[in-house]
């Protein structure tokens, strides 16, 4: 080994850097400097990998000192470090199916060298891992901005169709009650009646808005915050499943009256009366 080495490497970054990448880059750094002597292998490798990384192999190796071990057994218990580290840290991602978040597990408990343990430590990772089945096909959607130029929260595809059918339900009940009201003298008509939103008008009124494809809501589909969106229950991109024709199909062969139609023959009673 030379006196003076040659260049000289960064300290090991334990939050964002791949330490199978880093020694590669240790391997070129003892062949630039003609290092094969073992003896000076470990003092360099100690000196190198930075203050973070040292704390871990010193607590890994304890109660032995590191200099006491090899150069290759020193390598091989940061990589076992390392890889169980990512291992027990992957979770399930949203819209992630099982299967995929299952076969990168087996992957990287390729470098964890758990051995006879494997089976139940991949057990035990995909049950704690493992995301809910009505979450596993939400796609984030984007937030929707306010009124005063402020994002609010997002909100997952099976939320917003929890909100979509909770709507649909008050409109059924509310429409329901005014149609099984009492009919009441033209004078009673003539009086004043309490302030609220006017109601809609029909096609010979007002005009109606746009009705998106993709939500189910007025507005057209450039605007509408779920355009990126997967359908969960047909898995197709475009749509959510408030408005999925697999979904009124499925409901059709159940003999279950949509709730939409319901609503507007409710509506359209009223009208009559």
């Amino acid at each position: 080994m030379s006196a003076n080495l040659f260049s000289r490497l960064d300290p090991f970054d334990c939050q964002k850097g791949d330490f199978d990448y880093y020694l590669e880059q240790f391997d070129h750094y003892l062949d630039l400097n003609s290092v094969e002597d073992e003896g000076k292998k470990v003092p360099l490798f100690i000196s190198s990998i930075g203050q973070d990384a040292y704390k871990i192999l010193k607590e890994t190796c304890a109660p032995a000192d590191p200099k006491e071990k090899s150069f290759e057994e020193l390598k091989r218990l940061l990589l076992e470090y390392f890889a169980r580290r990512e291992f027990y840290r992957r979770n399930q991602r949203p819209g992630e199916y099982t299967g995929a978040y299952v076969n990168e597990l087996k992957r990287l408990s390729l470098k964890c060298n758990f051995g006879a343990f494997v089976h139940d430590a991949l057990r035990d990772r995909i049950a704690c891992g493992k995301l809910p089945d009505d979450k596993t096909s939400a796609t984030p959607a984007a937030a929707p901005s306010t009124s005063k130029g402020q994002t609010q929260p997002k909100s997952s595809v099976p939320q917003v169709v929890q909100e979509v059918a909770e709507k649909k339900t008050k409109a059924k009940k509310t429409v329901a009650v005014e149609s099984s009201s009492v009919v009441v003298s033209p004078g009673e008509q003539q009086q004043k009646q309490p302030k609220g939103p006017k109601p809609q008008k029909g096609p010979a009124g007002q005009q109606k808005q746009h009705k998106c494809k993709i939500c189910g809501h007025e507005h057209k589909e450039a605007e509408c915050p779920h355009k990126d969106a997967s359908c969960f229950m047909c898995r197709k991109k475009g749509h959510i499943a408030s408005v999925c024709k697999e979904k009124a199909n499925k409901a059709q062969q159940q003999q279950q009256q949509p709730v939409q139609v319901h609503v507007h023959v409710q509506q359209n009673t009223g009208v009559k009366n």
